[in-house]
């Protein structure tokens, strides 16, 4: 006799082709990858810039108390010239100089 050809005969109920998860991996992994890069190398470049703005803040407050030191040496110098012995102390410190 000869095989009777039924529709849906054909298919194999056994073992199927799994798509491979490779890809999908690669898919995921990449971006996951460049970002975890990202975040680090933003996460130094943060740490750096933290270190240098606190450093120029540390500069400017030293430069700021200089400065106030020299204003008051100077207003000690120079006085207030309220009187004629102020002004004539802030001559001969002028004259010294």
């Amino acid at each position: 006799m000869s095989q009777v050809a039924l529709p849906g005969a054909n298919k194999s109920y056994g073992n199927h082709p799994t798509p491979s998860l490779k890809p999908r991996n690669g898919r995921v992994l990449i971006p996951l990858m460049a970002t975890i890069g990202l975040g680090t190398c933003s996460g130094f470049g943060a740490y750096n810039y933290y270190v240098a703005a606190k450093s120029r803040r540390e500069l400017s407050l030293l430069e700021e108390q200089e400065r106030l030191a020299r204003n008051q040496q100077l207003m000690d110098a120079y006085g207030d010239k309220n009187s004629l012995n102020d002004v004539q102390h802030a001559l001969d410190t002028y004259n010294v100089q």
